[in-house]
């Protein structure tokens, strides 16, 4: 894993440290959020989002996020955004040399990694969330649980009797 110092050339300063992977391919991989990893590939110039565990809805609309959130801040074509080859992913592309003169890679890097920041607060609220779901039934607090022998025993409960019921149908289908 390298740490790596981007800059963002547009806005002129602003800066980012951002955890990346890099294959032996050359190409970079962003693994910071919980659900998705992106692929920047600089030497076909795209951007492949695939999902870390299983594709799900949950995972498509994080990697519809993004790529439209790419593609709002005019760093991928609109009309390049397509299924790509492996199961789940999602990719698009970015021109090769940008008109002002930009490094595109560190453009691509920067976005990616400034949509996971924007992102962060929303994954933490769930993962909170969810452990508090967790906790509340696992551990529930005094009032919201009984004691052995709170609730008295009954010869009967429920609705369908052990025995089967006392009028059975022409076909004597017990329950």
């Amino acid at each position: 894993m390298i740490k790596v110092v981007i800059k963002d050339s547009i806005k002129q300063g602003e800066m980012k440290e951002v955890q990346v992977e890099r294959t032996l391919s050359g190409d970079y991989i962003l693994t910071e959020h919980p659900e998705i990893d992106v692929v920047v590939m600089p030497e076909k110039s795209k951007v492949v989002v695939l999902p870390k565990t299983d594709q799900t809805d949950y995972v498509y609309k994080i990697q519809d996020r993004l790529l439209g959130y790419l593609t709002k801040r005019g760093v991928l074509d609109l009309g390049s955004i397509k299924a790509g080859t492996i199961h789940g992913a999602l990719e698009g592309t970015y021109p090769k040399e940008p008109p002002e003169g930009e490094n595109p890679l560190q453009v691509v890097v920067f976005n990616v990694a400034q949509f996971i920041e924007d992102q962060r607060p929303i994954y933490t609220f769930h993962k909170e969330y969810e452990q508090e779901l967790e906790k509340q039934l696992t551990m529930p607090d005094r009032e919201d649980s009984t004691d052995l022998g709170e609730i008295p025993q009954d010869t009967f409960k429920g609705s369908i009797p052990k025995t089967g019921f006392p009028t059975r149908g022409i076909y004597r289908y017990n329950y």
